[in-house]
């Protein structure tokens, strides 16, 4: 177990412990404190309270006399409910408490109002009664003045009676026991909590260490119910360092296959100017030839140089600094009108339909019109001659929607999916591979998207979509 898990399990246990100490506390506060009085009170007195009233004032004192006789003759006991005439003497002539016959006293001779615990009972004969049930007390009993009754021993007396008017017994104490149960089950709880929440951070700890040494191919997001993945925020957690590891994985791979692509593509010129140096060494007469032949390739490394410095700057997270609002509409036909004039020279055509006149978006306007400039440029040389590359612009909900269609052979289902990425090459007229996967970069830079499609009978439809502001 790591350090992780003793602080979680020492914090939930400490939690539970307080949490069972304050609740004790708080039970022990609000507990119900016993009366002060020797009056017994509560749910059950109050009961049998009224049920003697209920005797008294339907059927009268002597109905209750006879009522109290006949239970003492059955169980050698009286009910402990008290009834107290105004003249002082109890039903059953037992003796009252000192303290108690102060009060019942005084309630007859004033007219006090009854205290919780006590009834005052108007009985059939209009005679006035005092009822109570004394707490926890022995009462001397008459004795049985015929005699017909077993008499018990003193003890067994207090025995029962002890039993018959404890009515309200005190909480029985919490055994050693319980308290050593709790014990164990707090102890049981707080470490299955701690394990639950310290297990999977050991394990993206562990997972770290792991991408930290190279191996970004570890997945932990179901490693611990395969087929499985948690779906709380734990879960996410998990959920996210995959796709993190995923992404970088994805990145590292693509910079390795750039560079091999890189490395390939500045091969063949450098092999170029290597046989240029190589003929004008041997063939002095032919120079000019071969100095022209050096300056060629120089131009396409500069060339190729230049679309990796701008691909790398637009594979970065930052925020242009030359982003200002424009008209798209009047930076696409600037690109347009230079299209049109290339097409002319071989034979070729670009239309350019639109009923959308402005359309204002925040942007680099030299980076997009780039993207515009290699897609159109593009869609020229995959084109026949005699043939048209139409532009076609419309409003779609809230982007703005342009279209841009040859008539060439199109690309193979296949292959749609590599079009935009670097050095993807297809056809005679392909050049370093890298205008696409620039003009893509372009426009995702200025939050619009850029997809690739067959058009039926033959050619390509390029979609640019791009919100407004």
């Amino acid at each position: 177990m790591g350090k992780l898990f003793w602080k979680f399990f020492f914090g939930f246990w400490l939690c539970l412990i307080a949490a069972a100490v304050a609740t004790g506390t708080a039970l022990y506060l609000m507990r119900e404190k016993p009366a002060s009085s020797d009056i017994a009170e509560g749910p059950r007195a109050q009961f049998m309270l009224e049920t003697i009233q209920e005797v008294l004032e339907g059927k009268g004192p002597d109905a209750l006399r006879h009522l109290l006789d006949r239970n003492r003759q059955r169980t050698g006991n009286a009910i402990p409910v008290f009834a107290v005439s105004s003249e002082g003497q109890e039903i059953l002539s037992r003796e009252v408490p000192e303290n108690i016959q102060q009060r019942i006293s005084a309630l007859f001779t004033n007219n006090e109002p009854t205290e919780q615990g006590i009834l005052r009972v108007t009985a059939q004969d209009q005679s006035e009664w005092i009822l109570f049930i004394p707490r926890n007390r022995r009462h001397a009993e008459p004795s049985n003045q015929d005699g017909a009754n077993t008499v018990e021993s003193e003890s067994s007396q207090a025995d029962k009676r002890k039993q018959r008017e404890a009515l309200e017994p005190p909480l029985p104490p919490v055994p050693g026991a319980g308290l050593f149960a709790a014990f164990l089950a707090s102890l049981l709880f707080a470490g299955v909590l701690a394990y639950t929440f310290s297990r999977p951070l050991n394990t993206l700890k562990n997972a770290f260490r792991e991408a930290g040494k190279g191996r970004l191919g570890v997945r932990i997001s179901n490693s611990h119910t395969p087929g499985k993945k948690r779906s709380d925020e734990i879960g996410e957690l998990l959920s996210g360092f995959d796709h993190m590891a995923e992404e970088i994985e994805t990145r590292i791979e693509q910079q390795k296959a750039l560079l091999h692509d890189v490395s390939h593509e500045l091969r063949s010129p450098l092999a170029r100017l290597n046989l240029a140096v190589g003929l004008a060494r041997q063939n002095p007469a032919q120079l000019d030839t071969s100095l022209s032949r050096i300056e060629t390739e120089a131009e396409r490394l500069d060339n190729l140089i230049g679309q990796l410095l701008n691909l790398s700057r637009l594979d970065s997270k930052q925020t242009p600094e030359n982003n200002r609002e424009h008209n798209v509409i009047e930076l696409l036909l600037a690109v347009v009108d230079d299209a049109q004039f290339e097409a002319e020279q071989q034979d070729k055509q670009v239309t350019f339909n639109s009923p959308v006149k402005q359309w204002h978006l925040n942007c680099d306007a030299e980076s997009l019109q780039g993207a515009f400039d290699n897609i159109i440029r593009n869609a020229i040389k995959h084109t026949p001659v005699s043939t048209t590359v139409s532009i076609d612009c419309s409003i779609q909900g809230k982007k703005l929607r342009i279209q841009i269609r040859d008539q060439g052979p199109g690309v193979p289902a296949a292959l749609l999916p590599k079009l935009f990425t670097p050095f993807f090459k297809h056809g005679e007229h392909s050049g370093h591979g890298l205008g696409l996967a620039i003009a893509k970069k372009s426009i995702q830079r200025a939050n619009g998207e850029l997809s690739a499609c067959n058009f039926a009978p033959h050619g390509l439809l390029v979609t640019i979509e791009l919100p407004g502001t």
